[in-house]
């Protein structure tokens, strides 16, 4: 995948018993069912449970569905939850490293200020920026960053997490957030 460039997809967060065969029995539905994974975090277990958060290619409703019910057949899993970017957070860390000539390091500064990224590493010629962002803004970074040489593009698998449900909104029982 290029930088700037969204595959339309889903992303899927299943909870699935901490075994040592279930990641692969999950890669191996997804494979069965010809899946383009475009990434695949697998967390630590905790409490007997492993979480695994899968972005696929495709915006087909149907084969998302059909994909979901042969997930949740599979005995490794607990719960699958299609993660929206209406109904979840959203965010990917980058670190890309640049070369530029000598005397334009307060170029390179001043695109990853702009852009609320860290500059973790510098010298007179390259530099290393950091961000976590919403993945829209991150690849807005690197392209504006792209007027250097990019010598190194690491990004992450987006880290998503469900947004809590509000049952009310601001202005409900007339009273605001936080008050009773």
């Amino acid at each position: 995948m290029k930088p700037g460039r969204h595959q339309a997809g889903a992303v899927l967060r299943l909870d699935v018993l901490a075994t040592p065969l279930a990641v692969a029995r999950i890669a191996s539905i997804l494979a069965h069912r010809q899946f383009d994974v475009v990434t695949m975090d697998i967390a630590a277990p905790v409490d007997g449970l492993r979480r695994i958060t899968i972005e696929v290619d495709t915006a087909d409703d149907v084969r998302l569905q059909q994909l979901v019910k042969f997930l949740n057949r599979s005995s490794d899993v607990v719960k699958v939850i299609r993660l929206s970017d209406d109904t979840s957070h959203n965010r990917r860390g980058a670190f890309v490293t640049v070369a530029f000539p000598e005397g334009r390091l307060a170029e390179a500064v001043a695109i990853a200020r702009a852009f609320s990224a860290e500059i973790v590493e510098a010298d007179r010629t390259r530099c290393t920026v950091f961000t976590a962002a919403e993945p829209a803004r991150v690849d807005d970074l690197v392209k504006a960053l792209s007027g250097f040489t990019i010598r190194e593009l690491v990004m992450a698998a987006p880290l998503r997490i469900p947004r809590p449900l509000r049952k009310h909104t601001a202005t409900d029982r007339g009273h605001t957030w936080g008050q009773r």
